[in-house]
């Protein structure tokens, strides 16, 4: 089980003048467990295909399976997928609402009807460095970097099996990314399903995702990481990726056949 993306397609404004295709018979299946990074420059539809896995958006054509369940079903409760599915939207800090950092994670156990698990919640806020002392602060005194980590915590409280960053570095000092880096790593090695939606690439080379690129609406490649790496250094700039010195190193020995070297360049 996990999410199947069956001949998914979907059209912004449709019979407008404003219509615009941002899926064209997208095929994708994601397992339980695994790691998929979605790349592809702004309008290449990576946020519409997001946004149909816990049906915010409905594909015209196709339709989305999560753990085999249609989320076109009119006899299943949209809520129960949406239980499932944490997103990590953009800038998420601007939908707080509440007085108080721990009231914002109390949020959403209590909308799903799951019991809030306090420590669990101070667990993640070790791994993104978060004093325990800010569960009783405001959310709108925090410091950027410290609302996103509370918009992480937030959908992490409800325990989702699918957990989807959408851009979740993006307007981030280095030292914030890195500890959401180290969030993604955590939830990876505890089983869960990830999926982010980023051009951050360099961090992940170590767990080797699965990729998928889209290109106006298409899937201009789908498989696993070092074949994408692999790829023609234009098409790689082209999707906006840019290599850090260890990418740089880890593509070349790949292309070179040294796998070996390669796996030590990925460890260090």
């Amino acid at each position: 089980m996990g999410i199947k993306v069956d001949n998914v397609s979907f059209t912004y404004a449709k019979n407008t003048p404003f219509q615009k295709q941002a899926l064209k018979n997208i095929e994708l299946e994601i397992q339980n467990g695994e790691l998929w990074l979605f790349i592809g420059h702004t309008g290449s539809g990576k946020s519409t295909l997001i946004n149909t896995f816990n049906g915010l958006i409905f594909p015209e054509e196709g339709d989305i399976y999560i753990d085999d369940v249609s989320i076109k079903d009119k006899k299943k409760d949209i809520r129960e997928i949406r239980k499932k599915i944490g997103i990590i939207f953009q800038y998420p800090e601007t939908q707080f609402f509440l007085p108080t950092v721990n009231e914002e994670f109390e949020y959403a156990p209590k909308n799903f009807n799951v019991e809030y698990n306090l420590e669990k919640t101070k667990e993640y806020m070790d791994i993104l460095s978060l004093p325990h002392n800010y569960l009783e602060r405001s959310p709108f005194n925090l410091s950027g970097g410290e609302m996103r980590k509370v918009a992480i915590i937030s959908v992490l409280s409800y325990d989702p099996d699918f957990i989807i960053f959408d851009e979740p570095t993006v307007g981030l000092d280095y030292k914030t990314r890195k500890s959401v880096f180290k969030m993604v790593k955590e939830l990876k090695n505890r089983g869960k399903t990830l999926i982010l939606a980023t051009h951050w690439i360099n961090e992940f080379v170590e767990l080797k995702p699965k990729v998928l690129m889209l290109k106006g609406g298409d899937i201009a490649f789908k498989g696993e990481f070092d074949d994408f790496i692999s790829l023609n250094i234009e098409e790689l700039e082209n999707a906006g990726i840019i290599l850090d010195k260890k990418l740089e190193l880890y593509r070349k020995a790949l292309l070179k056949n040294e796998i070996d070297l390669a796996n030590k360049i990925a460890s260090i």
